[in-house]
């Protein structure tokens, strides 16, 4: 797994353990950049599979995504759903270790991710943070009750839940009801 130092000649013992240790950082930085890539496209991949038959269930008007049911009481009927919804989403791709009901949990999750700043330089797999344009508070503050929106950017455009919907969907109108905040992506 990690490169043979027995292959190389050293002039004493400290050029020997600095080219280990060097060896050895570097090998945990390549293993965590395709752990981020990974993690990225796990992301998006579980976002775009959640529409499927399999991974979507209507019945009689109980949502469920992944098995958890979206619009319960804990989400307003679904009004409210859409940290539950991107955190199913972020649980299933192993990005998230819990369900939570509120978009600043997630931003507090992911706190210590990459932090994106602008909607044009979104990829595949980024957490996306949204403001709402009318109930939305000028420090962009997301305190609860539909103030502030959170999704995924996917491959197919973005994925939440609408909350006119009250459903997991990709884009749509609602939408145009919020301005985007920031992002967040593993690092």
């Amino acid at each position: 797994m990690y490169p043979s130092v027995k292959m190389k000649k050293f002039s004493n013992f400290s050029t020997r353990v600095t080219y280990i240790s060097f060896t050895l950082l570097f090998s945990f930085f390549n293993l965590d950049a395709e752990t981020v890539a990974q993690t990225s496209k796990n992301i998006n991949k579980f976002a775009i599979d959640s529409l499927d038959e399999k991974n979507y269930k209507n019945e009689n008007g109980n949502i469920f995504l992944y098995g958890i049911q979206t619009n319960g009481s804990d989400t307003n009927q679904g009004k409210l759903a859409c940290a539950k919804v991107a955190s199913i989403v972020l649980k299933k791709a192993k990005a998230l270790d819990r369900i939570v009901l509120a978009v600043r949990n997630i931003e507090d999750q992911f706190k210590n991710w990459k932090k994106i700043d602008k909607e044009e330089d979104l990829k595949p797999g980024d957490i996306v943070i949204w403001v709402n344009r009318y109930s939305g508070r000028n420090d962009k503050k997301c305190t609860g009750n539909g103030n502030c929106h959170v999704g995924i950017f996917t491959d197919k455009g973005y994925f939440h839940n609408d909350p006119i919907l009250k459903s997991p969907s990709f884009n749509g109108v609602s939408l145009l009801g919020f301005y985007f905040k920031n992002a967040y992506r593993p690092k």
